[in-house]
């Protein structure tokens, strides 16, 4: 590797919470020009898949071994699973070995835990999630109650979107504060949870103690007929934020409503790559999930414009649509449910960057965090994902629970620099709007002539079945 290559290293556990990676991923791999070279890396005992604390498996890229002397180590958090890894020693021994010539030593969610079980935060101040400030003081550190917490070499952040908000502010040390907002933007984080702040509560102690011993939550059995499956749609280089929010969100219902469960699905049970530089495995196949309650697709970039002429995904999200009793997405993601026609005349929303697309599929756009429309709930860009699932999990339970699920994730956001001011974006993302929204004709194009042939196809199926 160059030597003048900063590199930023994740190590990873079985059990980690895939917010508090994959937030700081996707706003360290903000494009642009300028500042210091680097690379983020995510790391384990061994790049083979790892369980998580959701039903998704993640593909570490290297091993602790392959990258002993990062200028950065980030420890994510891991719900109950973090109490686990304080006893992991190769975990320890990773984290004891790249501190002392790591420039930043971090921790997102109650990654703090491990930092403090590998002695570095004896006596001094830590932000952790509001639920293990009690283990990190038997550790022999002092909870702070900041939402990210930067002193020296030492940035830590607490759950929910903390994480995210500690790294915008590592972007803007690396690349400057003009790159950090361009990330922001990017990513839309403008959050507006739909119950506002979710604050201390009487019925903490009691949640701290759901949290930390997991098994003390009621469950469903699997295969149960009251089960409802949430499918929630992979494809080669999504915008894995987009679905980790949702699934984060959607994962901790479970916990309070067991009859909704969670299930990523994609054509095989094998790595997919993502746009944060790590690959995710998915629990179930497509065939393995026909007929969800509910189907949630994300977004991306490039790989999203692809799949919207890719039939595994459009064969797969048409007929799920078809029977599911709500039909979400993430970002653009709407523009996957436009390519198989089901936004014809419909309101919609998607990424800031996109809506010249969305428009070109027949759809009309709305720039809000999530839109409904009959049984189609769509959110903005990539965060707006998390509001709209909170959204979801108040209309599928009641409000009293999604804000349960609210406090449970530590999801309490403070940008650093506040929301976005959409009436003041800068002129470069706006002429990257302008231009996609030039492409937006040719885009949808292709998508409109496969969902005629379709249409078609299947008009003259039903036409030489008819007895």
């Amino acid at each position: 590797m160059p030597g003048n290559e900063k590199v930023l290293a994740f190590p990873v556990y079985p059990g980690v919470t895939p917010l508090d990676l994959i937030g700081p991923l996707t706003v360290l791999k903000t494009p642009g020009i300028g500042g210091a070279r680097y690379r983020t890396v995510v790391v384990g005992e061994r790049a083979e898949p790892l369980a998580t604390d959701t039903p998704l498996q993640l593909q570490p890229a290297a091993t602790f071994a392959e990258v002993p002397d990062p200028w950065a180590v980030i420890v994510p958090g891991g719900g109950a699973s973090t109490l686990a890894a304080t006893e992991n020693e190769a975990l320890l021994s990773y984290v004891r070995s790249a501190a002392p010539g790591a420039q930043v030593v971090g921790a997102t969610g109650n990654g703090a835990l491990v930092l403090a079980a590998a002695g570095l935060l004896r006596g001094k101040r830590a932000a952790i999630h509001w639920a293990y400030q009690e283990p990190l003081e038997e550790l022999g550190a002092v909870p702070a109650p900041e939402r990210w917490l930067v002193g020296g070499r030492l940035q830590t952040a607490a759950g929910g979107t903390a994480g995210f908000e500690l790294a915008l502010l590592l972007l803007a040390r690396l690349r400057g504060r003009a790159i950090a907002g361009f990330g922001q933007l990017s990513a839309e984080y403008d959050p507006q949870p739909p119950f506002g702040r979710v604050g201390p509560d009487p019925a903490d102690d009691e949640l701290a103690r759901t949290l930390r011993h997991p098994g003390s939550a009621p469950t469903a059995e699997p295969g149960t007929g009251d089960e409802r499956l949430i499918a929630l749609v992979l494809y080669p280089g999504l915008t894995v934020l987009d679905l980790i929010g949702p699934l984060q969100v959607l994962t901790m219902l479970q916990r309070f409503a067991p009859g909704y469960r969670p299930v990523t699905v994609w054509a095989r049970r094998e790595p997919v790559p993502t746009d944060a530089g790590v690959s995710v495995v998915p629990d179930r196949t497509f065939e393995e999930v026909a007929h969800p309650a509910i189907v949630l697709v994300p977004g991306g970039a490039l790989p999203t414009i692809r799949a919207m002429s890719d039939p595994l995904v459009r064969d797969y999200v048409r007929s799920a649509a078809a029977s599911a009793d709500l039909v979400t997405s993430v970002c653009t993601g709407s523009l996957i449910l436009g390519a198989v026609g089901l936004l014809e005349g419909r309101q919609a929303t998607t990424n800031w960057f996109y809506p010249g697309i969305l428009e070109s599929l027949g759809a009309t756009y709305q720039q809000r965090r999530w839109v409904e429309d009959g049984n189609l709930i769509m959110s903005a860009g990539v965060s707006a994902g998390i509001d709209m699932a909170l959204h979801l999990a108040a209309r599928l339970t009641d409000e009293a629970t999604a804000r349960r699920v609210q406090r449970a994730i530590d999801y309490d956001p403070q940008p650093p620099w506040g929301g976005i001011d959409y009436a003041r974006i800068p002129r470069l993302p706006r002429a990257m709007r302008g231009a996609i929204s030039l492409a937006a004709p040719a885009v949808a194009a292709r998508s409109k002539r496969l969902t005629r042939a379709e249409r078609s196809k299947a008009a003259d199926t039903q036409l030489v079945t008819r007895p």
